[in-house]
């Protein structure tokens, strides 16, 4: 039913549709859709309140003329370089790399004072021989007060990796007590241990 329908309705739905196309194109302006009874009290409100509120999308021809006429020009010659020939901008555009320790240590060290990559260094050596490198011949290189030195050997340390050695060769770790296995081969069961004997029942 519903497809003989569709085959009378769209012949007649179809009829003169480009020319009826045309005429809604060449109208001058589409038809306003209908206000909602709220919004059409509003705007007649407004239009008592200020009754040229409509010229506002109306052009101004005036202020369009205003528009067109004004333009810039500029005589001004190009300004000087402003960059201290002393203090030059840097020419290098490598990629820097990152620090060893995540910051860039100073080139000069204070009396009295180490740098992080120093303390590492005299804190591992200490660690791993004591008796060469001493709290007194740290202090005495590193022009260092020995208490101070003392303090960061106690309460410092290094990372360590141990490796522990291989006594002993792995053993199994299943079951002590050796498990039968049960195979049905030919309507036959067969039973065998796991020292490789086999029964058959």
């Amino acid at each position: 039913m519903g497809k003989i329908l569709s085959t009378i309705s769209t012949p007649m739905r179809d009829f003169n549709l480009e020319s009826r196309a045309h005429k809604i194109i060449s109208r001058d302006k589409p038809t306003v859709a209908p206000k909602h009874k709220s919004d059409e009290k509003e705007y007649l409100r407004l239009l008592k309140e200020r009754p040229n509120i409509e010229e506002i999308d109306k052009k101004n021809e005036n202020l369009d003329k205003h528009l067109r006429d004004v333009y810039v020009t500029s005589h001004d010659e190009m300004p000087k370089s402003t960059t201290n020939p002393n203090k030059p901008l840097p020419v290098n555009r490598h990629i820097i790399e990152d620090p060893f320790l995540g910051y860039h240590e100073p080139k000069k060290v204070p009396y009295g004072r180490v740098t992080l990559k120093s303390a590492l260094q005299f804190i591992s050596q200490h660690q791993t021989n004591a008796a060469d490198h001493t709290i007194t011949k740290i202090a005495e290189i590193h022009k260092l007060p020995e208490e101070t030195v003392k303090n960061i050997v106690d309460y410092f340390r290094v990372y360590e990796v141990y490796i522990p050695e291989k006594k002993s060769k792995t053993q199994f770790l299943g079951p002590l007590i050796p498990r039968k296995h049960v195979v049905t081969v030919e309507r036959k069961k067969i039973t065998s241990d796991t020292d490789g004997t086999t029964s058959q029942n």
